[in-house]
């Protein structure tokens, strides 16, 4: 970890608090930021920030980058820590679920941000301002597009819990066949993906059901999005390694200059 993410390292202030109602208000801190956030927003930006941030900072081509865009926000864990780390000065926050941007504007306005940080609330890059222009994009997206029902951990989730789910990777389709028009020349995207070397991921390993059934291993399905919208790839990271045992890999890519 480079010493400028170290400095801002993760903690949940809430997490030794009494036990809390379902939809209560949580606060994660990420250096001088205190993101506020509800539990069933979270699809795991509380425990990978740290390390996504640190990813950025040793593969980055600037210091700081202008304006960051993070795709499927939620509440703005990994925004919030790249504005914290010094990383972007302006950043737009991008999700489809309005109680995930009510959230991230709590954030900012406690902060005195709202100067700096925009939310985006709708599908895809729909609500995205046309003449927005970001030089980086970063995103922890669902990364699952077939979850197994027969697995324990399926069975525990509602239908409406949009954290896991991108069924036949619509919303990964949208996203790089239509970012190239937001990005300037120089932009570097870093998006985050689970174990995406394989076709059958099992979480827990030692699990003997499939958690996620893919027709083939989801890297070759994005490296095609990503040519198809414009950009190359510029590499595969490993990252972080979830308590699952769930491997996240860093897919870096820029637009074709």
């Amino acid at each position: 970890m480079s010493e400028r993410t170290r400095q801002g390292a993760g903690r949940d202030d809430t997490a030794t608090a009494p036990a809390r109602r379902p939809g209560e208000l949580r606060t994660w801190r990420y250096g001088d930021i205190a993101v506020r956030y509800r539990e069933e927003l979270d699809g795991g930006g509380t425990r990978l920030t740290p390390a996504f941030v640190d990813c950025v900072a040793r593969h980055s081509v600037k210091p700081v980058y202008d304006h960051a865009l993070e795709w499927c926000a939620g509440p703005g864990f990994i925004g919030f820590a790249l504005l914290a780390a010094g990383l972007c000065r302006r950043l737009t926050l991008c999700d489809i679920n309005p109680a995930a941007s009510a959230c991230a504007a709590l954030t900012a306005r406690a902060h005195g941000l709202t100067d700096r940080v925009s939310q985006a609330t709708g599908p895809d890059l729909a609500p995205l301002d046309p003449a927005a222009r970001f030089d980086l994009v970063v995103a922890n997206p669902p990364n699952f597009v077939a979850l197994n029902p027969r697995h324990p951990t399926t069975r525990r989730l509602t239908d409406d819990d949009l954290r896991p789910r991108d069924p036949q990777w619509r919303a990964h389709r949208a996203f790089y066949g239509g970012i190239a028009r937001f990005l300037t020349p120089d932009a570097r995207l870093f998006i985050s993906e689970v174990n995406p070397s394989d076709s059958l991921v099992f979480i827990p390993p030692e699990e003997s059901e499939p958690y996620d059934v893919r027709a083939r291993p989801a890297a070759e399905d994005f490296r095609r999005m990503i040519r198809d919208g414009g950009l190359r790839l510029l590499g595969t990271h490993p990252y972080f390694t979830g308590r699952d045992g769930a491997r996240l890999e860093m897919m870096i890519s820029e637009p074709v200059r």
